[in-house]
């Protein structure tokens, strides 16, 4: 609970930094909500707006719906589209959802998320920058999930983005609910967010390890003129 609160602080500082006032906004999603972590405090900070979260994980949000009043809790699909209507929202987040999901994946996932965001709504999207590349390539931080030797090369360039899918097995699949095999570790350079990002939605600033010291925090809007 104090990491969604805290969460939820570093996001809204984040709408603060596209200048955005909280106060104004009318809807907002939580993209990729799990059991409802972070999006009863954004709620609290914007009470005017209508609040929903979505996840894959069905558990999760079976559970978000029975214990977290107050918002909207919608199940998802792994792939797009979002059982949402176009222009929709005027604030999108996500937190560890890109940091997770494979390149072409991910670029259907931003074509989805200009779609839903309302004309001059603002996404705010974690990733692993190259900060988070070092730790594990360094060993700092380890993980069972993937194979050593990813992470068996030189530092994490600003134009690269690096996806190694996570390691199935019998023992694990129950861990992933929901997830497809486009699901791992990604990690992106700010030049490749600049450009390739910048594609389907104008990036507005990328702050490094500004989501729990850990994740950067890219944020984008929308741009109805392409």
């Amino acid at each position: 609970l104090d990491g969604g609160r805290r969460t939820a602080e570093e996001l809204i500082a984040g709408l603060r930094r596209a200048e955005r006032d909280p106060a104004q906004l009318a809807a907002i999603l939580d993209f990729g909500c799990g059991a409802g972590r972070v999006l009863p405090y954004i709620a609290r900070i914007a009470p005017q707006a209508r609040s929903v979260g979505c996840d894959v994980d069905r558990a999760a949000i079976e559970w978000a719906g029975a214990r977290r009043p107050g918002a909207e809790w919608v199940l998802s699909s792994f792939e797009p589209p979002l059982p949402f209507a176009g222009d929709t929202f005027d604030l999108v987040y996500s937190v560890s959802v890109f940091s997770h999901l494979g390149r072409g994946l991910q670029d259907r996932w931003l074509r989805e998320l200009r779609r839903v965001l309302a004309p001059g709504g603002v996404a705010l999207l974690s990733v692993h920058g190259p900060s988070a590349f070092e730790a594990f390539r360094s060993g700092r931080v380890r993980t069972s999930w993937c194979p050593p030797e990813v992470f068996a090369r030189g530092p994490l360039r600003s134009r690269d983005c690096v996806f190694t899918p996570y390691t199935r097995s019998l023992w694990t699949a129950g861990e992933l609910p929901g997830v497809g095999s486009q699901y791992g570790l990604a990690f992106h350079g700010a030049d490749f967010i600049r450009e390739v990002w910048g594609r389907e939605l104008t990036v507005l600033d990328i702050r490094e390890r500004a989501l729990t010291d850990w994740q950067d925090l890219v944020i984008v809007g929308s741009d109805r003129t392409r």
